[in-house]
C-alpha cells in the first residue's frame, strides 16, 4: 500500500512539474506586462498560483482548459492584490491622521483607479463637504486658504473634513471591513 501512495505522490509531482513548466513563465508575462514591470510581484502571482494549484492538483480536470484555469487565478490574484494595496494607501494616505503622501506606496498603486475609487466614495458626499474634501486632500490647500476660497469659516472647514474622512472610514468598514 505504501508503494501505491509513493507512486501517486511521484505522479502529482510530475504532472505539476509539467504544468509548471509549461505555464509559469507564460503567468510570470501576464503579470508583468499587467504590473508595468514590477518583477517582484509577478514573481509573487506566479507562486501564489502554483501553490493553489498543487492545493487543487488531485481535483483538478484533464479535460478543463488549464491555461485558461491558471490565467483566472493569476488574473483574481492579481486583482486581490491590487484591491487590499489600494484600500490601504487609502486608508494610510487619506483617513489615517499622519497625512503624509508616502510615494513608494503611491507608486505600488495604480493612481487612477485609486482617484477614481476615491472621487466615487467622494461624489457620495454633500456638496459643500466634497468641495472641502477636494480642496484639502487633492488640491492640498490648508484649512485657512479652503476657508478663504469658499467664504466659510476655519471651523467649518474642519467639520467638513471630519465629516468627510468620518464618512470614508465608516464606507471602507462597510464595504470591506476595514
Amino acid at each position: 500500500m505504501k508503494h501505491h501512495k509513493k507512486d501517486s505522490d511521484f505522479t502529482r509531482r510530475d504532472r505539476f512539474e509539467q504544468l509548471h513548466l509549461n505555464y509559469s513563465r507564460r503567468i510570470y508575462n501576464l503579470v508583468l506586462n499587467i504590473t508595468k514591470g514590477n518583477s517582484y510581484l509577478a514573481e509573487e502571482i506566479t507562486q501564489t498560483v502554483f501553490l493553489r494549484l498543487w492545493e487543487n492538483i488531485d481535483s483538478i480536470d484533464e479535460n478543463r482548459n488549464l491555461r485558461s484555469y491558471l490565467f483566472r487565478i493569476a488574473k483574481n490574484t492579481l486583482l486581490n492584490h491590487l484591491k487590499h494595496q489600494t484600500i490601504e494607501f487609502i486608508y494610510l494616505n487619506y483617513i489615517s491622521d499622519d497625512m503624509q503622501t508616502d510615494n513608494n506606496t503611491q507608486s505600488a498603486v495604480d493612481s487612477s483607479f485609486l482617484n477614481q475609487y476615491i472621487l466615487t466614495l467622494v461624489s457620495e458626499m454633500p456638496e459643500m463637504r466634497q468641495k472641502v474634501f477636494r480642496l484639502s486632500r487633492l488640491h492640498y490647500l490648508s484649512n485657512q486658504q479652503i476657508s478663504i476660497e469658499l467664504g466659510i469659516s476655519i471651523s467649518t472647514v474642519e467639520t467638513h473634513l471630519q465629516l468627510a474622512l468620518r464618512f470614508l472610514r465608516e464606507e471602507l468598514h462597510r464595504r470591506y471591513g476595514l
